[in-house]
């Protein structure tokens, strides 16, 4: 390879470095500004009927893509400037299609929560929000509503993420 090509090559590689690096993308989501540090409590369960251990699923899938997705540290209530609540205020299933001979061929759930984004300090709430998550499921496939359910946990639980990032 000759001088000029040699000039070229690392001319190139360099403009693609400060193109990439200054465009100011960055991967995940961004918090509202001042919250750095965020508390997430279990969520409260309000379905009826009462679905078992849903709060528990959700806090921890929330707090999960908080870590992965966001630039905040999950810390107690004590040490955050912002607490985000929650509420799981549906968790629906039925039918989603059925086969000529009235047999069942796929399911769907629907889960539905409430949150709120409350700043530590003064307890002023900065976002109030309901989101939703759908995940379907086929027993003739082998699948199963568990697998429906991690499904639409993990969903809520990124949608809950994008909900808090400012516009």
């Amino acid at each position: 390879m000759n001088d000029s090509m040699r000039s070229l090559l690392l001319l190139l590689i360099l403009g693609g470095s400060l193109i990439a690096s200054g465009c100011g993308y960055t991967a995940g989501y961004r918090m509202p500004r001042g919250v750095s540090r965020i508390s997430v409590p279990v969520f409260k369960n309000e379905t009826i009927p009462f679905r078992k251990d849903l709060e528990y699923e959700l806090t921890r899938a929330v707090k999960r893509e908080l870590q992965l997705m966001t630039p905040a540290e999950v810390t107690s209530i004590e040490d955050s400037n912002a607490i985000l609540r929650g509420s799981v205020l549906e968790f629906g299933e039925g039918v989603l299609v059925e086969s000529g001979s009235g047999g069942v061929q796929e399911s769907g759930i629907v889960m539905k929560v409430g949150i709120q984004l409350i700043r530590s300090r003064d307890e002023r709430v900065l976002l109030e929000r309901s989101v939703e998550a759908r995940a379907s499921y086929s027993l003739a496939a082998g699948e199963t509503i568990e697998v429906a359910r991690q499904e639409a946990l993990t969903d809520l639980a990124r949608r809950i993420i994008a909900e808090i990032e400012p516009w």
